[in-house]
């Protein structure tokens, strides 16, 4: 007799693989040995957690941050779009496919999808803006707001608060 288990992503979110997370968020390309030695635990554990994440989509895959100002994408600009009504999936996936396009998202509020832009000029961002975006036939209204400097800008959320809370919840 064979027993399965099915682990859900709230069941992988204990401390231990709270803290692989914290640790593969500053840096992905940390070994594995390494994090074994830093949460003295061994280097097959973190193997098989960080296995267990992968699979249960809470680890989605492992990249690096640039700095793209640095490759020349000195230009970021956040759009507000206003749509017809009954176009947002359709909209939502065309624009998902444009690779000058960051992030789309559907909010509520005074636009119906907030996107982020980066480009290397101004020609180019108005390129984008004027031949790829405001040409949608879907698209009611739209708003472009160029970023003037960037002071903070982070791609994941801060796992410290969560491993404190686990930390106090397994010492009660």
């Amino acid at each position: 007799m064979y027993v399965f288990v099915v682990l859900f992503p709230s069941d992988l979110v204990d401390e231990t693989n709270l803290r692989i997370l914290d640790i593969l968020i500053h840096d992905a390309s940390k070994p594995f040995v390494e994090i074994a030695k830093e949460l003295e635990i061994s280097d097959a554990t973190v193997h098989m957690r960080v296995k267990r994440l992968l699979a249960s989509g809470i680890i989605r895959g492992f990249t690096i941050a640039i700095d793209s100002r640095m490759l020349g994408y000195s230009h970021l600009a956040f759009m507000g779009i206003n749509i017809r009504q009954g176009c947002a999936d359709e909209l939502v996936g065309f624009l998902s496919q444009q690779e000058e396009i960051l992030e789309v998202h559907e909010i509520h509020g005074r636009f119906d999808i907030l996107l982020k832009i980066r480009a290397r000029s101004l020609e180019e961002m108005r390129d984008i803006i004027v031949n790829k975006v405001r040409t949608l036939p879907q698209i009611s209204d739209a708003e472009l707001m160029t970023v003037l400097k960037t002071v903070k800008e982070e791609h994941s959320v801060p796992l410290g608060k969560d491993i404190i809370e686990r930390t106090g919840a397994a010492a009660t």
